[in-house]
């Protein structure tokens, strides 16, 4: 190992989430995640693809706990890894609006080229996990999704993608209910 005191990367990774978990989300086998972490420790970073270091120096960065690693997961999961030169340009304005008032919540993407091709997946934390609480498709014509009956004074956050291809327009965002209307 590098360093007699630090924390082996696999100790950290099963210290926060499950090794199958990972394996998914970095997709790679158990058998070669276990052997990227063997090279992290022992000073092989040069031989681990950039997402699984990436997801490594993210965990070791700071003390992390399971939402972390799922929150990290989200945001990478709209990461693309083509260079910037090439991903569409967004269009002036904000893409993505979230409003809110009483138990409801309106996400609004004007400037989806199709909105049809959009969901909205709302999630929450429950009993320490991020969960998914819902999708939301816009009705024809439409270019907002009503989520309805929140709790207020909860946290929540919103997720917009692109049904035919599963790309993250926008988001993970947080946002709550109750109170006076807010714009995000």
């Amino acid at each position: 190992m590098e360093n007699p005191r630090r924390t082996s990367i696999q100790a950290t990774v099963k210290s926060v989430c499950s090794i199958s978990y990972v394996s998914e989300k970095l997709q790679v086998s158990r058998p070669t995640l276990y052997k990227y972490m063997d090279l992290y420790d022992t000073g092989g970073r040069d031989r681990i693809p950039e997402r699984v270091l990436r997801f490594f120096d993210y965990l070791t960065s700071a003390r992390r706990s399971e939402d972390d690693a799922i929150l990290y997961f989200i945001r990478e999961s709209g990461r693309s890894e083509e260079p910037a030169q090439e991903r569409p340009q967004p269009r002036d304005g904000p893409s993505v609006t979230c409003r809110t008032g009483g138990d409801r919540a309106m996400i609004l993407f004007p400037d989806a080229e199709n909105p049809s091709d959009i969901a909205v997946e709302v999630s929450m934390e429950i009993d320490g996990r991020m969960t998914v609480i819902g999708e939301y498709r816009p009705a024809p014509g439409r270019r907002f999704v009503t989520i309805d009956d929140l709790i207020p004074e909860n946290t929540f956050y919103y997720t917009v993608r692109s049904v035919s291809d599963g790309r993250v327009v926008s988001g993970p965002e947080a946002f709550n209910v109750g109170g006076k209307d807010r714009v995000r």
